[in-house]
């Protein structure tokens, strides 16, 4: 086992990738606010987590064939929002709200990664 090979890094490495996805999909609803018959996608990052948080053990989602972490984010298509005269459902209110959101989940998996170096590094020097 190597020294960055454990479930904690591995998840939070995941998680990472899972909010920056997020925040492409908002970002592409955004850029395409104007575009006729445009449906908004949305990420459902939070709900899958939770699911998977409830049915491992340890609160680690694990891939129970290989032991390895995993996580997976489903993609929808957005169906709360009114449509426009030309089709298009994109609420921008709503997506800055939830770019904000995502950004700082974002930030928070940034800090938990650096203290997981910081502790690495700490334990090396000593």
């Amino acid at each position: 086992m190597g020294l960055f090979d454990n479930k904690i890094q591995t998840f939070s490495e995941e998680a990472l990738d899972a909010a920056w996805y997020k925040q492409r999909i908002i970002s592409n609803n955004i850029a395409n606010i104007s575009t006729p018959d445009f449906k908004a996608k949305t990420v459902n990052f939070g709900l899958v987590l939770e699911e998977e948080m409830c049915k491992c053990k340890y609160h680690t989602p694990t891939d129970k064939e290989n032991g390895k972490v995993s996580l997976k984010v489903s993609t929808t298509y957005e169906t709360n929002t009114n449509q426009l005269l030309n089709g298009n459902n994109v609420d921008l209110e709503k997506e800055q709200l939830d770019l904000a959101d995502v950004q700082y989940q974002y930030s928070a998996l940034m800090d938990q990664m650096n203290n997981n170096y910081a502790m690495i590094r700490t334990a090396i020097s000593k």
